[in-house]
């Protein structure tokens, strides 16, 4: 199925840049152009990266700070200063 008839990208293509990495309508058109020219695919695009996102869960970029016993920035690297 199309899900941008102006350019023939398919629902396929769509799915394929989202889960590569397109969290956005802009960054979907980008990667496979869908949406770069009428606009009547941006919300089924929307709703495909939201039901991507549903069925992922949520993304998490960063471990828990207990779950790494070693500091990413060394205490003698912190400089504190103090408000005037």
């Amino acid at each position: 199925m199309y899900v941008c008839v102006c350019l023939a990208v398919s629902d396929h293509e769509v799915q394929s840049a989202i889960e590569g990495g397109a969290t956005t309508r802009e960054a979907v058109t980008r990667i496979c152009g869908a949406g770069g020219d009428c606009g009547a695919c941006h919300g089924m695009i929307a709703t495909m990266i939201e039901d991507h996102v549903e069925e992922s869960g949520p993304i998490v970029c960063c471990p828990p700070a207990s779950a790494t016993s070693e500091r990413l920035v060394p205490e003698t690297a912190l400089v504190r200063t103090r408000a005037a």
